[in-house]
């Protein structure tokens, strides 16, 4: 066992220790915090994205030559060669925002819930990804098939996943966190949610540093400093042993990890010292006369520019933490990163603005797109971490769900004929359908019930949306307890039930009524044994689905149920299931 203080974070004044603590309702200064660096966090993203990918030339031809201060209306292709050129709003933000917007919402009063997280935003992200790394975009991909679990997900290249996709996204974690200055309460979750897309302990290293900046800042008020991010990296020596002690992570991904990589405590100690290096070079660049200057060597000194380097999860968390050290108000920081033309601006914009955005004294100039919804996420998540349990996102139910086989399959028409993005809810048009160049898809600009946009590709002719499979479980009330726990999911009801006739309710998107669903009687077994097998490492999850069974089923249906379930439990324990689940 580890010294559970070498797991606390620097902690800011009594008084403020208490207001982020505190609890029946969000304290104002715990929610002004969590606001503020979500808000920064995308105006960053938003900013930087339109110098992303670009040189001096393109950057001049994106602003019509202006300089690039806020965030403008501007164009930029989508979809490759045969895909559009978009005229992207003021304020539009790229996959980084997206992504932690996923995140946010797979965040529960009880917990990360990584499967929804995994099996239905990841897949359906693609459809209306704007930007997103070669890793993340191939590791949603994999997990749109059924046999591939979150905690292995072995798409081509995954060895080698040591970008910053993982990264870019962990902050929610922090800001749900009801202790952040306690690191165990939080890191777990960075961890499930990162090796959905990143296991190279560089692209964990990267995630875990920049979850501790943001947690020191959350917690103290202040920005880290190279002393606090040498703290944090010795928390993050320690990571190993926190994995073991985990079930999930400690016996399905480690284990998986070591047979295809080796020693896991080996790869992590090299991330360790080569995270190590470049903190110490980021912070010997104290003497470096102005901010704009000083941030100008960090980048040349930790090769930012270079292909290899640019999207390091190490060296973008590293740079994020930097650049508040260079400049500490946040649109002047902001400007210095996206004015970096070869870096992954919008990256580590957003990552800075995160940090920033906690210690600032007011809201970004410029609202992006969609800012009610990062408002409102941020309340719900700092509601989360002061012990409330506020209504979050319905998903659909995962014994049902399906991902979308195809790019251009998430949007599908509802029963009545209104548009429905599948894993997300209804939505509605807010522009026309835009023609591909060959002609094979569109484009559209939707905005979803919960009050996000999406620029998303379509098919021509929609189909209409199966009238079960896609239909959120019973909402039961926030504080009940079904929610996710640690990470697993709770075997739902509907797992143990059939399928019968629909009902005739007509849904309504102005009342936020839901597709219309099944009436469901009888216990399906079937269905329970399929999610079980899928899950049957975790005891919890077995051991649920048993006892509802006792309590309910037929003395025919517990008999068949428990020949069904020792033959799970033989085959588990004699096979290896990640052996065969590489991507092709």
């Amino acid at each position: 066992m580890t010294d559970r203080g070498l797991f606390s974070l620097e902690a800011g004044s009594a008084r403020e220790v208490a207001d982020s603590t505190a609890c029946g309702g969000p304290p104002v200064d715990r929610r002004t915090r969590t606001e503020r660096s979500a808000l920064w966090a995308a105006y960053g993203d938003a900013l930087g994205w339109i110098s992303e990918l670009t040189d001096e030339r393109g950057l001049a031809r994106r602003t019509s030559g202006k300089p690039l201060r806020t965030p403008i209306k501007w164009k930029r292709r989508i979809g490759g060669s045969n895909g559009i050129t978009a005229s992207l709003p003021c304020g539009c933000y790229s996959d980084d925002s997206q992504l932690r917007l996923a995140t946010a919402r797979a965040i529960r009063p009880s917990g990360f819930d990584v499967e929804a997280f995994a099996k239905v935003e990841l897949p359906v992200w693609l459809s209306y990804a704007l930007g997103g790394g070669r890793s993340t975009s191939a590791a949603a991909a994999n997990l749109a098939r059924p046999s591939v679990p979150w905690f292995y997900n072995a798409f081509n290249g995954w060895q080698d996943s040591g970008g910053n996709g993982a990264a870019m996204r962990v902050q929610p974690h922090v800001w749900a966190a009801r202790s952040p200055e306690s690191a165990e309460s939080f890191l777990l979750d960075v961890i499930r949610n990162s090796v959905c897309t990143h296991s190279h302990p560089t692209g964990l290293m990267g995630a875990v540093l920049h979850s501790l900046a943001v947690a020191q800042v959350m917690t103290s008020g202040r920005s880290p400093r190279p002393r606090d991010l040498t703290k944090a990296l010795a928390i993050a020596a320690y990571l190993p042993s926190m994995i073991r002690d985990d079930t999930e992570i400690g016996h399905f991904w480690l284990g998986a990890f070591e047979r295809e990589l080796g020693s896991f405590d080996e790869a992590w100690a090299q991330a360790v010292t080569d995270c190590e290096g470049a903190i110490r070079v980021a912070s010997d660049t104290e003497k470096s006369g102005s901010a704009q200057n000083r941030y100008a060597e960090i980048v040349d000194l930790l090769g930012l520019r270079k292909p290899t380097q640019r999207g390091s999860g190490i060296l973008t968390a590293v740079a994020a933490s930097a650049l508040s050290w260079c400049e500490p108000t946040p649109q002047e920081a902001l400007e210095a990163a996206v004015n970096s033309i070869g870096t992954d601006t919008d990256t580590i914009a957003s990552m800075a603005g995160a940090i920033l955005g906690a210690t600032a004294d007011h809201e970004p100039p410029v609202d992006v797109l969609d800012v009610d919804l990062f408002r409102s996420e941020a309340a719900r998540l700092a509601e989360i971490a002061c012990g409330g349990a506020p209504r979050g996102h319905d998903y659909p139910d995962l014994i049902h769900w399906s991902p979308p086989s195809t790019r251009a399959d998430s949007l599908m028409l509802a029963k009545d004929d209104s548009l429905y993005v599948r894993g997300l809810g209804r939505a509605k048009a807010i522009s026309e359908a835009i023609q591909s160049r060959d002609n094979r898809f569109q484009w559209q600009w939707l905005q979803v019930e919960n009050g996000q946009t999406l620029l998303i590709k379509r098919r021509e002719r929609l189909v209409q949306a199966p009238e079960y499979s896609d239909v959120p479980s019973s909402s039961p009330s926030p504080d009940s307890g079904s929610d996710v726990a640690n990470g697993s999911p709770s075997l739902s009801r509907t797992t143990l039930e059939a399928k019968s006739s629909p009902t005739s309710h007509s849904p309504n998107i102005e009342s936020g009524d839901e597709l219309p669903r099944k009436r469901r009687t009888g216990l399906n077994l079937e269905a329970a044994l399929r999610y079980i097998a899928a899950r049957s490492g975790d005891d919890r999850i077995v051991g649920e689905a048993l006892r509802r069974v006792v309590n309910e089923g037929t003395p025919g249906e517990l008999a068949g149920f428990t020949a069904g379930l020792v033959e799970i439990i033989r085959q588990h324990e004699s096979a290896k299931p990640w052996a065969h689940q590489r991507a092709e």
